[in-house]
C-alpha cells in the first residue's frame, strides 16, 4: 500500500490529478518543489509546467531532467507571466510558493481562476494573528494582509524573527540586486503576507468556493483546495 503523503498539497493532488489534466503554475524553484511528479503518480492524463522564469534558465533542463529521472517524458514547459499571459483551461491548477511573491495578488488569483476547469490547489505563506519575535509580540485583525515593503523597526523584526524561528528565511529582504520595491516585476522578494482568514478571502472573492484547505509548514502556510463557484 502506498504511504500517504504528509503534505496536503500533495495528498489533494492525489485527490483530484487521476485522469485529469494538470498545471504547475510557478512550481520551477529550485526544481525540488515541483508538483508534476505528484500529479503525474496520481494518474494525470496530461501535465504542464508555468513559470516566469525564462527559456534559458538552468532550472528548466534541470526540471527536464528531473522528471526523465522519474519516468515523465512528456511535460509541457511554458515560460510565462501567469498575470499576463493568455492560457488555456486546466482541470487542475496548482500554485504554491507564489501570491505573497506578487504586488498584485488578487489579479493573480483571479487569473487562476480563469485557468480552473474543475480544481484549484492553492497555498500561501500566512500569518497568526499574534505572533512573538525579539521578546515581543505583535497582534493584527483577522482579514489582516501585511504589505512587507511597509515593515519597519520593531514591526519589521518580530515578523523576521516569528519567521525565522520557523524555518524561513528573512521574510522582509527586498532583494535589491533585482531592483527591490521600485521594481513592480521583482518577483523574488515578499510583498504581501495575508492571515488564514485574508487568504481564504482573496480565493472566495475570485470566484472559488472552498472544498478544503490545511496548514502546512508549522502553520506559517495554508493550503486550499478550491473549484469554481
Amino acid at each position: 500500500m502506498q504511504q500517504q503523503s504528509k503534505d496536503p498539497r500533495e495528498r489533494f493532488i492525489t485527490r483530484v490529478a487521476a485522469q485529469r489534466t494538470f498545471i504547475d503554475v510557478g512550481g520551477l524553484s529550485n526544481v525540488i518543489y515541483e508538483r508534476i511528479s505528484a500529479a503525474h503518480a496520481a494518474g494525470a492524463s496530461r501535465v504542464a509546467m508555468l513559470d516566469v522564469e525564462k527559456p534559458e534558465c538552468e532550472w528548466w533542463s534541470q526540471l527536464e531532467q528531473r522528471l526523465y529521472d522519474r519516468g515523465i517524458n512528456r511535460c509541457e514547459f511554458i515560460s510565462a507571466d501567469v498575470t499576463t499571459c493568455s492560457i488555456e483551461k486546466f482541470d487542475v491548477v496548482h500554485s504554491s510558493g507564489v501570491l505573497y511573491h506578487l504586488p498584485s495578488p488578487i489579479t493573480y488569483v483571479r487569473k487562476l481562476r480563469e485557468m480552473t476547469g474543475e480544481y484549484c490547489i492553492l497555498t500561501s505563506t500566512t500569518m497568526h494573528t499574534e505572533i512573538e519575535g525579539l521578546g515581543q509580540s505583535l497582534k493584527i485583525p483577522d482579514g489582516t494582509v501585511i504589505f512587507v515593503p511597509a515593515l519597519a523597526d520593531t514591526h519589521a523584526g518580530i515578523v523576521r524573527d516569528w519567521f525565522a524561528r520557523h524555518g524561513f528565511g528573512d521574510v522582509t529582504n527586498s532583494e535589491v540586486t533585482f531592483g527591490g520595491y521600485k521594481n513592480l516585476e521583482n518577483y523574488y522578494p515578499n510583498w504581501f503576507i495575508p492571515t488564514v482568514s485574508a487568504f481564504r478571502t482573496m480565493a472566495t472573492c475570485c470566484g472559488f468556493e472552498i472544498v478544503d484547505e490545511a496548514d502546512v509548514y508549522a502553520n506559517c502556510a495554508h493550503t486550499l483546495l478550491l473549484r469554481p463557484a
